[in-house]
């Protein structure tokens, strides 16, 4: 759901000269991007982030630095959202296991993702309340529902991803367009502190040792309605409702030069840019997270 939302925002940040020339078939999509400036969101962003995605998975060298929390190349994704870091650390520090995992939030839930050697051989529970497409893999199962009302059976998983998702968990629903008109409606009350009972189901379904990848966006701590931003203190909560051991911690940042390594300090003032609440570009053009946090929890023996 949120990528179509996304795509349906394309139109509305790309520039005239670039949709004259796309709806006239001059261009392709990644041409439009390209030549339109690199915008966020605009025709040709998404086809331009997942080969940049599909290439930095396929590259050895790329994937031992997300191992290593090593600093990646200059200029790698500059005014591209987190997930061209998040997705890459995630395979990269995945165990290699062929024991059950669970995808929580569906983010792996794409074909060139699910293509991953360390994907395949394996049982996965793809568990979200908003789930894009349902593709037939004798590994995969779906289930639609809510964290903090666990379905599954305790101690049977020994990974768990959760890419960019805990973050909602307790707050609005993610708005779909017209945003004013919906956003305008009578929304659920905040729990801003739900993600504590979404990280026991998670420690609950793990079996010993079991291994929990999370990402987060970090940096201002805010409430952003439908999402919240994490500071370093509510990073430390994160992991002490969890209760494991902290196996890495990574914090990565963008700049007009891309996205790189950083120190909890150095991205603690660091703002989440909303493109929903603020349809005006910010001049280092970030497309959603300017830091997240990127955290390798294990449950105790």
């Amino acid at each position: 759901m949120f990528n179509r939302i996304l795509r349906r925002l394309a139109s509305k940040v790309a520039p005239p000269a670039t949709i004259a020339a796309a709806t006239s078939g001059k261009l392709s999509f990644l041409d439009q991007y390209i030549r339109g400036g690199r915008i966020p969101w605009s025709p040709g962003y998404a086809k331009f982030k997942n080969q940049l995605m599909i290439d930095t998975i396929a590259s050895a060298d790329m994937m031992r630095r997300f191992a290593e929390q090593a600093p990646l190349p200059d200029g790698y994704g500059p005014h591209i959202d987190e997930r061209c870091v998040e997705i890459p650390w995630s395979l990269a520090n995945l165990k290699a296991s062929d024991r059950p995992m669970i995808d929580a939030g569906s983010v792996l839930n794409e074909p060139w993702i699910l293509a991953h050697d360390k994907l395949t051989k394996r049982e996965l529970v793809i568990w979200s309340l908003i789930i894009d497409q349902f593709p037939m893999r004798r590994n995969l199962s779906f289930v639609h529902g809510d964290f903090r009302k666990p379905l599954l059976r305790s101690g049977t998983f020994d990974s768990i991803v959760c890419i960019s998702t805990l973050e909602h968990v307790g707050m609005w629903p993610i708005p779909s367009p017209p945003f004013a008109e919906n956003l305008a409606k009578p929304q659920p009350a905040k729990d801003l502190f739900g993600y504590r009972s979404a990280l026991a189901t998670f420690r609950d379904l793990l079996i010993p040792g079991g291994q929990l990848l999370l990402t987060l966006p970090y940096g201002y701590k805010e409430d952003q309605d439908w999402l919240q931003i994490f500071d370093s203190a509510g990073v430390d909560d994160v992991v002490q409702s969890f209760g494991g051991e902290v196996a890495n911690r990574t914090i990565y940042s963008t700049s007009p030069n891309g996205w790189q390594v950083t120190t909890p300090e150095a991205a603690a003032g660091l703002r989440y840019y909303n493109f929903v609440k603020q349809p005006e570009r910010d001049p280092d053009m970030p497309a959603a997270a300017r830091a997240v946090v990127c955290l390798d929890l294990r449950k105790p023996h």
